[in-house]
């Protein structure tokens, strides 16, 4: 064999590989690593995530093959959710590994040495199961381990709500973070004859927005959606609202709580005017994009990659904008997460390679590229500026909510905010009162006569 030959197959043994048909379909096995395993490699196996989520999925794609190379004794086989759920790439694989995750718990046997688990894989699990700290039994506990408290940001480890997630431990690193949004349509902006403030909106310029969805539909039959809720409802916003008038619950007392909330009802009143719940329009998904029917789309970060596949002219149109706030005011946290997205066995087969692909994850080099290539915060420690982001929409929202909240996300919840979460039982009538089926000062003698 000549020498150009023999080179030629050495270096296509050395590149990544993807093996499978032509289909789009999850029948196609794709899997980064290399073609001769060396005797000496062991085997990883890792479910990933993200597939078709543009940059997010190349992040996956990169760590799995760089660590690799700084792994040489580690051969890391990469199977996408959809892949081992045999589905269209397009269609949601969360049902089909939930479910997998389910039997694995229940019989302990684990064929990923790290897999995908969120913490809505979690917490669906745990639901099933009725067992909400599952984790602890089954899953690798990263919490207390030096180098990883050493790689996130103080207030994710120190916020129990994070760790909370998946029954009091960290099974991973927290990479990924998200912001709940409204994207705003420019298609009905037109239409109004409006623009959208994207930062620093008040609930009276939001109040204000509605109106003119309301006078516009009076007289069209072309009937326009405010806030389409295919995905979340608007209560998200209010408590928003609420909380923003709130401040830092922890530095108020119980009337001054009590005070913020009657304020922040008064305004949701005002708004129930204008009809803000109506929904003019249907949607085939949580995920559908009308960027014609609606002023603005309720959603998270992560839409954004699915409607650049699955509507690319119509996400042109939409860009994100902050959830409204009492005038002047803001809230300590915004409504959003971070969330650790994979998870370790403590039964995996590898579970020392897999440890170390967690601690390699937790890495400031990844919280850079998660940045740079999502837009979006992460429960990391980083090392980019603010001028590094770049200047589209979503990089110039990245900078301004980084500055605005220092990082600082939460799934707004009034029952656990407010109170020292001591009055759960409390139903605050957000929508009741959006809605006009009660007013504000019958929200209000609701809340005062269930506070104990």
């Amino acid at each position: 064999m000549s020498r150009a030959v023999s080179l030629t197959i050495t270096i296509l043994l050395s590149l990544p590989i993807s093996v499978g048909c032509k289909s789009d379909k999850s029948s196609t096995l794709e899997f980064d690593h290399s073609i001769g395993q060396s005797a000496n490699q062991s085997q990883l196996k890792w479910l990933g995530q993200w597939y078709g989520e543009g940059k997010k999925e190349l992040l996956v794609r990169e760590m799995s093959r760089e660590f690799m190379f700084l792994n040489q004794d580690v051969n890391v086989e990469l199977q996408f959710a959809y892949q081992y759920a045999q589905i269209d790439s397009f269609a949601d694989p969360f049902r089909h590994i939930a479910d997998s995750i389910l039997i694995w718990v229940k019989e302990d046997r684990w064929p990923f040495d790290i897999f995908v688990c969120d913490k809505w894989f979690y917490a669906d699990v745990a639901g099933l199961l009725n067992d909400p700290k599952w984790g602890q039994k089954h899953l690798v506990d990263f919490k207390n381990e030096d180098w990883f408290r050493k790689a996130h940001k103080e207030y994710v480890l120190s916020a129990s709500e994070y760790t909370g997630n998946f029954g009091d431990i960290a099974p991973g690193a927290y990479i990924e973070g998200m912001w709940d949004l409204l994207f705003v349509s420019s298609v009905v902006e037109e239409k109004l004859g409006i623009k959208v403030k994207d930062y620093d909106m008040s609930i009276d310029d939001f109040i204000e927005y509605a109106r003119l969805v309301y006078q516009y539909n009076q007289s069209h039959d072309d009937k326009i959606t405010l806030v389409a809720t295919n995905y979340q409802n608007i209560e998200m916003v209010l408590e928003q609202v609420v909380m923003s008038e709130v401040g830092d619950a922890s530095k108020k007392s119980a009337a001054e709580q009590l005070q913020a909330v009657e304020r922040a009802l008064k305004k949701i009143e005002e708004l129930a005017k204008y009809r803000p719940l109506e929904q003019h329009h249907t949607f085939a998904t949580d995920r559908e994009l009308k960027q014609e029917n609606a002023l603005f789309h309720l959603h998270a970060t992560w839409v954004t990659l699915f409607w650049q596949r699955s509507n690319p002219e119509g996400e042109k149109f939409m860009r994100p904008c902050e959830f409204p706030s009492m005038p002047g005011k803001a809230a300590f946290a915004y409504s959003g997460t971070y969330n650790a997205i994979f998870a370790v066995p403590k039964k995996a087969k590898n579970r020392d390679a897999a440890v170390r692909l967690m601690q390699y994850m937790s890495t400031v080099d990844i919280a850079e590229k998660w940045e740079n290539y999502s837009k979006c915060p992460t429960g990391l420690e980083g090392r980019m500026s603010f001028s590094e982001f770049g200047t589209d929409d979503f990089s110039n929202f990245s900078k301004h909510m980084a500055a605005k909240y220092d990082n600082r996300l939460v799934d707004v919840n009034l029952g656990d905010d407010l109170f020292n979460g001591k009055q759960k039982q409390i139903n605050y009538n957000l929508l009741n009162v959006a809605n006009g089926q009660m007013t504000a000062a019958q929200a209000m003698q609701n809340i005062r006569a269930a506070y104990r």
